[in-house]
């Protein structure tokens, strides 16, 4: 697709984006009931998820750096907009699950407009991020060749050391020998040396397997015709020697018996044309679905996707080039003239003050802005500093007053708020408003049809450079204004020392003073790893297993219906359940989309850990693996048999939070994983784990998952299938839990039409239904093992004459054992324990 396309839809997203923030206004004027806050906050968020969807589009497939950085900054805060309505939402309708149908309906969406794709953070940067962990491990890993020298390389080299005198005398006496080539023989590990024998072994037995399998049929054909040919001898031999008389059928004979072959030959072909015209009907249709599908489409998308992925690196690296050939000539000409007028403008400030006063105010820190603060009017004026000054007075002596006549202080009046629900003003909200304001301000009168080529734009470089400079010239004057303050707060300290009133000068930034009037430093503690280089932390906890790679799947291959009916369920009171559909929306909004960017999981509501729980087999270690893959996370796995026998100290359980903790923020986005994650909180353990001591982690746990801050990308992730039996320990210590259902009929349906679809030979008519239906409950791992195993590769050379029933797989699945009842009960008596359970139910109470 072209450039304008996709550009024409940034252009509408950004258009609906501004009557968004339009709207946002008017809620925070506004407070709303329950009930109309409930069905405000849904549509907003709706509206997000469909910018958030369309944003994510134009990142992945524009080109133009500027731009493309534009839509980073706008995506980053959508995000963090539409999580703080999903955290407004959560606490409004005391669950994590909604089904707005009725909004939907009212604005026309589908749940395609709405479901987000899996490369939210740009599927180049995944990519790229995976290489690098790999790269990681892989130097990690990496051992220097080791080399043996022959006996004449010692002899070659001990003659070396001899003196270049020597040498030279040698040569006009007799002839130099040759010296033979230096041979190095790379000595190979036992590993790599029984990969290479074994690669060569498959090699020679799939070559003599090829030269069998061709003798035996070449013998085989042999014999056929040699067969064809004897039968044919003998025939004529017989008919030739009198043996056997041709017999003589009559012409008509012969004619009648073609028109009846030729009669139920025709039939035949117009059953099997029809049949295929009803066939390639339903298929266009999309009533059936076909064995094999042309990829041609899909292919060329692919290849414009990739083509324009490419162009991305050459974009960026021309205008970095750009840049810094504007950064070079900016601090060439504008550079000596912009230090001049920052140092003019310094003095002004001073003559004013001293002129008034016949002081100087305090230089502000360079970590609240120096001289900035300055330059855009933030410090006082010294007409302020005078008013502050007799209202201090006045402050102090009214306490003197009522100090002496022991009156209590007058209350301050109390803020009334409206009642109802507000949607709070956030960072996220800001940002939004800003990046708005920076598109109206260099983007929106712009013409694109005068950059076909997407070239960058020149003034807006210049425009961010002027300004980066202004700050870097300024942090040079400041240091130079600071030094010569001090000399002139020198000199007039010593020209009023003789004055007879006290002359002082503010020694503070009165936003750094407190109550006391000290600041109050906080002593750092001591880093035990602070000399201990990241790489080597980085190796140690890839030797010792706990930094491991994962299975590589996405989101997209979670696969899961929607429920279509529990809107009308939760209106009637009726008992409604999640369904698989709703836990990869889940697992997006609270595992994979904070995690996607330091500035989104700076601004989002923060969710340090989360909890995934649910039957075996359910596909939770599916999950954890797509979350690592959606965002390329590194995996820590601090799973109780993982750390069996290691870090068995105090002292060196506390280095390895240390260290997971150190490594973790480094090479962000990171995932701390604990399989079994109820191990460490069990009320009893059993005498078959005791050697495991799976609970000495559970306060080291506590601990790490507290370190966690906004923008850390940081997120610890835990599974289990017993989540009961923990203490209430574990329940604390996870801000989100995700139950994984058990299959529901729609999911079903569709996973045995895609599964059996496939295979050529089965009838596209098949009665899927009532498989699905006798299988709820069963998990698709299991349910794709016995379906491979029903169609062997023999049982698919007789689908043609012996189609396949349904009752073959049924025979296959009713093998499954389901769990008991007593581990659903738990499961459901545990989400009940669960503080999002709990007020719902005080709230229905």
């Amino acid at each position: 697709m072209s450039h304008d396309y996709y550009t024409e839809i940034w252009l509408v997203t950004r258009s609906d984006l501004e009557k968004l923030l339009e709207l946002e206004r008017k809620l925070q004027d506004t407070p709303l009931r329950e009930e109309a806050a409930l069905n405000s906050a849904l549509s907003m968020y709706l509206k997000y998820r469909n910018i958030v969807r369309r944003l994510i589009m134009c990142y992945d497939q524009m080109v133009h750096t500027q731009k493309r950085e534009l839509i980073k900054q706008i995506l980053d805060c959508a995000i963090g907009r539409m999580l703080e309505y999903k955290k407004e939402i959560v606490k409004l309708d005391y669950t994590d699950y909604q089904w707005p149908d009725n909004i939907l309906n009212r604005m026309k969406f589908t749940p395609d407009d709405i479901e987000l794709f899996a490369s939210v953070s740009g599927r180049e940067r995944v990519e790229e991020r995976r290489k690098f962990i790999q790269e990681l491990v892989e130097s990690a890993y990496k051992v220097p060749p080791m080399r043996e020298r022959r006996l004449s390389q010692l002899h070659i080299e001990s003659m070396t050391e001899l003196g270049e005198e020597t040498l030279k005398a040698r040569v006009p006496r007799r002839k130099m020998r040759v010296v033979p080539p230096k041979v190095e023989i790379i000595r190979e590990s036992p590993e790599e040396k029984a990969a290479r024998e074994a690669k060569l072994a498959a090699k020679r037995a799939m070559h003599s397997a090829i030269l069998l399998i061709q003798s035996h049929e070449r013998a085989r054909i042999g014999r056929c015709i040699g067969a064809d040919v004897k039968r044919m001898y003998d025939y004529n031999k017989n008919v030739a020697s009198g043996r056997i008389v041709p017999k003589k059928i009559d012409r008509s004979r012969y004619v009648k018996s073609a028109i009846t072959i030729q009669r139920a030959w025709r039939r035949y072909a117009a059953r099997k044309a029809t049949k295929k015209r009803i066939a390639r009907l339903e298929e266009a249709l999309g009533m059936t679905i076909p064995s094999w599908r042309s990829r041609k489409t899909i292919a060329t998308d692919e290849e414009n996707f990739q083509r324009r992925r490419a162009l991305m690196p050459l974009f960026e690296a021309h205008t970095k080039k750009a840049i810094s050939d504007e950064r070079t000539r900016l601090l060439r000409i504008r550079g000596p003239g912009l230090m001049e007028d920052i140092t003019d403008e310094i003095h002004e400030w001073f003559v004013i003050w001293y002129n008034t006063l016949g002081h100087y105010d305090v230089f502000p820190a360079a970590d609240l802005g120096g001289s900035v603060l300055i330059a855009t009017g933030q410090t006082s004026t010294p007409q302020e500093y005078l008013m502050e000054k007799l209202e201090k007075e006045k402050q102090a002596k009214a306490k003197r007053r009522r100090t002496e006549q022991m009156m209590p202080p007058k209350p301050e009046p109390v803020k009334l708020e409206a009642p109802g629900w507000k949607m709070p003003q956030t960072e996220a909200l800001s940002c939004l408003e800003e990046a708005n304001n920076d598109f109206i301000r260099n983007w929106s009168l712009r013409d694109e049809s005068d950059n076909p080529e997407q070239e960058e734009y020149l003034d807006l470089i210049t425009e961010k450079l002027c300004h980066e400079l202004q700050l870097e010239m300024r942090e040079i004057v400041d240091e130079l204004m600071r030094a010569e303050l001090e000399l002139l707060n020198k000199a007039l300290l010593k020209d009023r020392a003789r004055d007879k009133g006290k002359f002082e000068i503010p020694e503070m930034d009165k936003d750094m003073k407190k109550d006391t009037g000290k600041i109050r430093i906080q002593k750092k503690k001591k880093d035990i790893l602070e000399d201990v280089a990241v790489e080597d932390l980085f190796n140690e906890l890839l030797q010792a297993k706990i930094i491991r790679n994962y299975r590589v799947v996405f989101l997209r291959d979670w696969l899961g219906d929607l429920s279509y009916q529990n809107y009308e369920a939760r209106r009637e009171l009726r008992d409604y359940k999640q369904r698989l559909g709703e836990i990869k929306q889940l697992v997006l909004e609270y595992c994979v989309l904070p995690l996607i960017s330091k500035e989104t999981h700076r601004i989002a509501p923060l969710v340090r850990s989360v909890c995934i729980y649910g039957l075996p087999e359910a596909g939770k270690t599916l999950l954890a693996n797509a979350i690592c893959s959606e965002v390329g996370a590194l995996l820590f796995d601090v799973s109780a048999p993982v750390l069996v026998g290691k870090y068995v100290d105090k002292e060196k359980q506390k280095r390895l939070i240390d260290m997971i903790s150190k490594v973790a923020r480094v090479y962000a986005p990171s995932i701390i994983f604990l399989d079994a994650g109820e191990k460490p909180w069990l009320k009893e353990v059993s005498p078959e784990e005791q050697y495991i001591q799976s609970r000495r982690f559970a306060k080291s746990f506590v601990k790490l998952v507290k370190g966690i801050k906004p923008g850390d990308q940081i997120l610890f992730l835990s599974l289990s299938e017993e989540p009961q039996k923990a203490k209430v320990a574990f329940i604390k210590l996870h801000d989100k839990f995700i139950r994984v259902p058990t299959t529901d009929y729609n999911t079903l349906y569709m996973y045995y039409k895609n599964l059996l679809m496939k295979y050529h030979g089965v009838d596209r008519d098949i009665d899927v239904s009532c498989l699905a239906k006798m299988s709820v409950g069963i998990p698709l791992d299991f349910i794709r093992q016995a379906v491979e195993k029903v169609l062997s590769l023999r049982r698919r050379i007789t689908l043609k004459f012996n189609p396949l029933k349904p009752i073959e797989i049924m025979n296959e699945i009713l093998m499954y054992q389901y769990p008991t009842p007593e581990m659903v009960k738990a499961l459901d008596k545990f989400e009940k324990r669960i503080s999002l359970a709990k007020a719902k139910k005080k709230i229905r109470d």
